[in-house]
């Protein structure tokens, strides 16, 4: 199996399972509301990623929402619902971990980085 690339799309699709179980809609505003606007993903796009992000272990598909509210939702039996699993929380830990590393190092070489 290829390496998967920590893109921008996968980090904050799979931050936005962190929470627990969710439907493509959800997922994209998540994802535009996180990144304050900077990374934003049409339905195909998502639904690629979550494929890829599916394919790997890193979520799975649910047959019906966490949230009992969501499951009243009249649209609900339309959307697909997601997951983060254990192999997917420990990737995106591990990949944060080196991100954050990286960002230390770049502000100890005195580059001005957010936060």
């Amino acid at each position: 199996m290829a390496s998967l690339k920590a893109t921008p799309p996968i980090l904050y699709t799979l931050l936005a399972l962190t929470e627990g179980t969710s439907h493509g809609y959800a997922i994209l505003a998540d994802i535009e509301a996180r990144s304050g606007g900077a990374v934003t993903l049409g339905p195909s796009s998502l639904y690629y990623t979550l494929g890829r992000l599916a394919d790997r272990g890193l979520i799975e598909e649910r047959d019906e929402p966490a949230d009992p509210d969501d499951a009243r939702d009249p649209h609900a039996e339309q959307r697909r619902y997601f997951a983060l699993t254990r192999a997917g929380r420990a990737w995106l830990e591990s990949e944060l971990g080196l991100l954050t590393g990286l960002v230390d190092q770049a502000r100890a070489l005195g580059l001005n980085v957010g936060g």
